[in-house]
């Protein structure tokens, strides 16, 4: 059985790459582009189930990031001497209108709206690997963002 410490490292490392700016969809930062998803349906927040390759709402724009993250959670089990069929749930939630915190005003026009990321990974009879990251994003819009030159793969 995977010991708590295990799970809360997969957590991070799954939490700390899907922060990343290098996280991106097509040359643009995918947590952008979920933003906007988000906003076109209405929805204050976006859930990936990497285990079931599931997202509400769902978009199959979406696809080549969870090829990568589901990649990326078989390494890290690997790596914390984990086997992949023990993880019983691998959720990442992006909650766009989370309880504001402080910060200087002039953060928003440039930076956007506060959005809080939470990485939760849970295997049978073992306490829940948590993880959350706090940013700022806006919604994509190519007209103002520049595309990456380096591709995600």
């Amino acid at each position: 059985m995977p010991r708590r410490a295990r799970l809360s490292n997969i957590a991070s490392g799954l939490c700390n790459s899907f922060a990343s700016r290098n996280n991106d969809l097509d040359g643009y930062w995918s947590i952008g582009k979920l933003c906007l998803l988000a906003e076109q349906y209405g929805r204050p927040a976006v859930s990936l189930d990497l285990l079931m390759s599931s997202m509400q709402p769902y978009s199959s724009e979406f696809a080549p990031v969870f090829a990568r993250y589901r990649r990326l959670l078989e390494k890290l089990a690997y790596i914390s001497r984990i086997r992949l069929e023990e993880i019983t749930a691998a959720q990442v939630t992006l909650d766009f209108a989370p309880p504001p915190w402080p910060r200087i005003s002039y953060y928003m026009p440039h930076w956007g709206e506060q959005f809080v990321l939470t990485v939760t990974v849970s295997a049978e009879g073992r306490a829940d690997g948590i993880m959350r990251h706090a940013g700022y994003c806006r919604p994509h819009d190519p007209a103002r963002e520049r595309q990456s030159t380096r591709r995600a793969c």
